[in-house]
């Protein structure tokens, strides 16, 4: 009995660190940053400080939506499919799970010649994971264990705010609102010898706090400039991004451009380059596209990969929009039996689907 009470106090310690050598680390801290609010940002791979004029960039550079014409109103929906794969010890492993990628809407309207003013709410984290692990008696032995862990849950943004023409080759914005959403976690293990040792373990946060967003844009004759800041909260790292955009003709034509975004600047330093481009076929077709390069400097780096593809069809007022964003991310890390760091590889498969409405 005592042996029994003692196994099962062990546990409750051990846990946490044993789940966390599932690898997927995001989903038991800030979540995983979604490459793209809306299906025209993931078109470009996730792209802050540089666009096309999108009413959602009051959450990335509110000063772009100033190049917007008119009123607007644009919307997002889509599916995400992951998968975090790596080899031990006792074989190859692979888990798989299916949440929501982008979620989102936006409005834009001209104030007067000078000032636009936007509003958008977005999905901007997931912190979802699903997978179980088996530990086996021996070589070629039945189950007798297995570690579980399922997360879920995300971030949130709303805000509001302007952008400012103060000339005709800069414009400035701001925004500010409510950053918002709850994660939770249930870490289970089973013991098929033991059952007396079973334990599930159930952790969480939430978080409800004040962010704002900056940002400045430089439209010249033959390329634009963008530079853009966004607020750090307890769940979410703040990033500066620059970048720019050349046009090849004018900018209805289309254009090519860099950016590069620090996230967590000053401390973690992790940066995300993207590649980016858009051509307009005809009036009424357009294509998308990024390659992005990532490095993350946390606790345990990481290293990888995105491309994106999109497409935009315009039938009169209303265009609608379409994204596919994959992206491999790869880290060295201990992983249950591993008694050697081994590689843990992450990849994301997004879709989004969305409209933009020109009122």
């Amino acid at each position: 009995m005592k042996i029994t009470l003692f196994s099962a106090l062990l546990l409750l310690f051990l846990i946490p660190g044993i789940i966390s050598a599932f690898g997927y680390a995001d989903a038991n801290r800030n979540g995983t940053s979604i490459p793209g609010y809306n299906a025209v940002s993931m078109g470009l791979g996730g792209v802050r400080a540089i666009g096309f004029g999108d009413a959602l960039s009051i959450l990335t550079n509110p000063a772009d939506i100033y190049r917007i014409p008119g009123t607007t109103f644009n919307m997002s929906i889509g599916p995400a499919v992951i998968t975090e794969t790596f080899e031990d010890s006792t074989g190859y492993h692979d888990f798989n799970w299916i949440d929501l990628s982008s979620l989102s809407a936006a409005l834009k309207f001209q104030l007067n010649r000078d000032i636009a003013l936007g509003a958008g709410v977005a999905r901007i984290s997931d912190c979802s994971f699903d997978g179980i692990y088996y530990v086996r008696g021996g070589l070629g032995g039945g189950i007798i264990k297995s570690i579980e862990l399922e997360s879920r849950g995300g971030l949130y943004e709303s805000a509001a705010g302007f952008s400012w023409n103060l000339k005709d080759w800069i414009n400035v914005g701001l925004s500010a609102g409510l950053r918002f959403g709850e994660a939770s976690s249930d870490s289970v293990y089973r013991d098929r010898v033991y059952p007396e040792n079973d334990t599930t373990i159930t952790t969480g946060w939430d978080e409800n706090e004040f962010a704002w967003h900056a940002g400045i844009t430089l439209p010249l004759s033959m390329s634009s400039i963008g530079i853009s800041w966004a607020s750090e909260t307890d769940h979410y790292d703040s990033r500066v991004a620059a970048g720019v955009l050349l046009y090849t003709g004018d900018s209805n034509q289309g254009a090519i451009g860099i950016e590069a975004e620090f996230i967590d600047p000053g401390d973690a330093n992790s940066l995300e380059a993207r590649v980016v481009g858009q051509f307009n076929t005809s009036r009424s077709l357009t294509f998308r596209g990024a390659l992005s390069f990532i490095d993350r400097n946390e606790e345990i780096e990481s290293q990888g990969i995105g491309i994106s593809v999109g497409t935009g069809l315009a039938l009169g007022r209303i265009t609608l929009n379409g994204a596919f964003a994959w992206s491999s991310i790869t880290r060295e890390s201990y992983a249950f039996s591993a008694q050697d760091q081994i590689d843990i590889k992450v990849s994301q498969n997004l879709l989004s689907f969305g409209l933009n409405w020109n009122l």
